[in-house]
């Protein structure tokens, strides 16, 4: 597994630079829009396009075809897909925390910008899970777009409308993370879902 995920970051080394600079830059520069919650939005957009680049590159390259003459078993393989995805979101998400939090709205109103950071991952792993769900479907790529668009818009608009009531009645901070612990959870029962489709499909 150790090789294959290596193999994903040299791969995909220019992606992850792009995605790491952005939120650096983010600490130094000062732009209008920086001192809003809506920065993290950047990450759910590289999260709702991630899985269709990795595979669309897999695919351009005959890399399925490939792999699967190792003697690597079809688990393995999309064990290291998930791990490279969420590993990559979840360190973009830690390297922009601090900006994050330090903006005048995190002490205005801490509790509402706190729901929003975790609205933003929430809704970063619900489109990486989905995006592997779909890329296992038989269909065509124009199906698969339409898929996801409908699925992206209803995942960011239901985990914000969520977050934003509970950031309004929640008593503690605790209950702001039920629905990140929720989406992690489902995102392990997409695993076992895609791996069983994963599992069926003919490589060709």
């Amino acid at each position: 597994m150790r090789a294959l995920l290596l193999q994903r970051i040299v791969v995909q080394k220019w992606t992850i630079l792009f995605a790491m600079t952005i939120c650096l830059l983010l600490h130094f520069v000062h732009l209008p829009f920086v001192d809003s919650p809506s920065i993290g939005l950047f990450i759910v957009v590289i999260s709702a396009n991630l899985v269709d680049n990795l595979y669309r590159g897999d695919r351009q390259v005959k890399w399925t075809v490939y792999v699967n003459t190792l003697p690597l078993s079809k688990k393995t393989q999309l064990q290291s897909d998930f791990l490279f995805c969420y590993g990559l979101i979840t360190l973009l998400f830690i390297i922009l925390a601090p900006m994050y939090f330090s903006q005048p709205g995190a002490n205005e109103n801490f509790i509402e910008h706190f729901a929003m950071y975790f609205a933003f991952i929430s809704s970063a792993s619900f489109l990486i899970c989905s995006q592997f769900y779909i890329q296992q479907l038989e269909e065509t790529e124009g199906m698969r777009t339409v898929r996801m668009l409908t699925a992206s818009v209803l995942i960011i608009l239901l985990n914000f409308v969520i977050h934003y009531y509970l950031s309004l009645v929640a008593a503690h901070l605790f209950i702001l993370l039920l629905p990140t612990l929720i989406s992690v959870f489902i995102s392990f029962i997409v695993f076992h879902k895609c791996l069983h489709l994963y599992m069926t499909k003919e490589i060709c």
